[in-house]
C-alpha cells in the first residue's frame, strides 16, 4: 500500500522542520477531509483529528505522504504556518500520526458536510461507504472486498486524496491508501470525475487496524478518540 495519491511522492517530502507553530495568530480549522501540505509541497488529506490518552491534539494521514519529522501545514490556511509535525509513519500499514499545536489548530468533527462522530471496524462487503478528500471532495461507492486489515471500494479518488477518511454512516472505518490499479504514463485508471463510475477501485486501510497498531506502540496517538 506504499504507493498512492499524494501529489508529490513521499520520498520528496521535506523532513526535520520544527513542530512549533509559526502562525502569528492565525488558527487553522482542520478535520477529516481537510487538505494538508507536508514538507515543502506534498498534498494529502487529513483522516481525522482528536485527542490521544495523554491529551495531545493528534491526527492521521497516509504513511506514504510523509516521514516522521515532516512539518505539517493546513492547505487552506497558509498564514498559519507550521501547525504540526509527523511523529510516526508506518510504511507497511500506510499511516502517519501527526501531533498538532493546539494553539494553532481548531479541530473539526465535520468538513464539507461529512461528519465523524465515532469509530467502527471495517465495513461489510456490498455496503456503501463515503470518503471525503481534499481533491475529490465527498464521494461514495460500494465495498467490493473487506477484511479486518482493509477493504476495496469504488468511491472516486484522485491525487491528493491519500489519507482521506472513509466513513460508514457517521463512523470512521478507514483511510484512503492507494488505487487498486496504478496509473501509467499512457493510461489513467484513477478517478477524474465523480460522475464517471468507471475508474480503479480504491484500497483503504481499516482505521481499527491503524488504531490498534498505534495503541501497541504506546506513543503519540495512543488511545485516540476523534473530536
Amino acid at each position: 500500500m506504499a504507493c498512492g495519491f499524494s501529489a508529490v511522492p513521499a520520498a520528496h517530502a521535506e523532513t526535520g522542520d520544527a513542530a512549533q507553530a509559526d502562525s502569528g495568530g492565525t488558527v487553522a480549522a482542520l478535520g477529516g477531509g481537510s487538505g494538508l501540505v507536508l514538507g515543502k509541497s506534498t498534498k494529502c488529506s487529513l483522516t481525522t483529528i482528536g485527542y490521544d490518552a495523554a491529551g495531545r491534539l493528534v491526527g492521521f494521514t497516509a504513511g506514504h505522504c510523509a516521514e516522521a519529522g515532516t512539518a505539517v501545514r493546513g492547505e487552506q490556511f497558509p498564514d498559519a504556518g507550521v501547525v504540526g509535525v509527523v511523529q510516526d509513519s508506518d510504511a507497511e500499514l500506510d499511516y502517519a500520526v501527526i501531533e498538532f499545536d493546539p494553539a494553532a489548530v481548531t479541530p473539526l468533527h465535520a468538513v464539507n458536510g461529512s461528519a465523524i462522530t465515532g469509530l467502527a471496524g471495517a465495513p461489510p462487503e456490498w455496503s456503501v461507504v463515503c470518503q471525503n478528500g481534499r481533491t475529490s471532495g465527498r464521494a461514495c461507492g460500494v465495498v467490493w472486498s473487506s477484511s479486518p486489515v482493509g477493504f476495496t471500494e469504488q468511491a472516486c479518488s484522485s491525487y491528493g486524496d491519500s489519507g482521506a477518511p472513509v466513513t460508514f454512516g457517521d463512523q470512521l472505518v478507514g483511510m484512503v491508501s492507494a488505487p487498486l490499479i496504478s496509473d501509467t504514463r499512457v493510461l489513467r485508471f484513477s478517478c477524474t470525475d465523480t460522475s464517471n463510475p468507471v475508474h480503479s477501485p480504491v484500497i483503504a486501510v481499516a482505521f481499527d487496524t491503524v488504531r490498534n497498531a498505534v495503541d501497541a506502540g504506546k506513543g503519540v496517538g495512543s488511545g485516540f478518540q476523534p473530536v
